[in-house]
């Protein structure tokens, strides 16, 4: 019997090992394509945060750490009862993290936030204005973020990611549907 127990613990270990270092590229080999391929195929472009990442990579740690403690912790119940809590919590950051895009088509754009669920959808003609701000950089100007404001009141900030591949597509479709472009130099 203490083999086979022993030999549950090395298994246990070698899969969070794997989970482990898995943590570090899986989220942008293996989520990122799963986003890509699963969004509408009429997706022109399809982006997603930082946060998207680190959310995954986390979540797989986790993971990792649940399998860890099944295997470390000798009394049985409480082994479980971490390993399930540990294990749960990474499963909501791997899916949160799954949950974190934006894409646009020829008729809209949708945004995914992160830590959230529900994606927000506008078309063309709700963009009110697109605000490019600008810094320079070795003597050029260079965009240091991308501000979309919205008729409803709201406004979407990113800077960085690939919202900038797309910026110039979503400023002359906004521009077409009525929208403002304004570029704003910093000091």
């Amino acid at each position: 019997m203490g083999d086979f127990y022993d030999q549950q613990k090395i298994v246990l270990i070698t899969l969070g090992i794997i989970l482990l270092l898995s943590a570090v590229f899986i989220p942008a080999a293996v989520f990122y394509p799963a986003k890509v391929a699963f969004i509408t195929p009429e997706a022109e472009l399809v982006g997603t945060s930082f946060w998207s990442l680190v959310l995954g990579g986390g979540g797989m740690v986790l993971l990792a750490a649940a399998l860890f403690i099944a295997a470390l912790i000798e009394k049985p119940l409480t082994a479980w009862l971490l390993a399930g809590a540990a294990a749960a919590i990474g499963f909501v950051a791997i899916a949160l993290s799954l949950g974190d895009y934006y894409y646009m088509t020829s008729e809209r754009f949708t945004y995914n936030p992160p830590l959230s669920l529900v994606s927000s959808t506008y078309t063309w003609d709700e963009f009110e204005r697109v605000e490019e701000r600008l810094h320079q950089q070795d003597g050029a100007s260079a965009i240091e973020s991308v501000a979309y404001y919205f008729h409803d009141g709201s406004v979407l900030e990113f800077s960085g990611g690939r919202i900038f591949e797309m910026h110039s597509s979503m400023v002359r479709r906004v521009e077409t549907a009525g929208g403002v472009y304004t570029r704003i130099q910093s000091p």
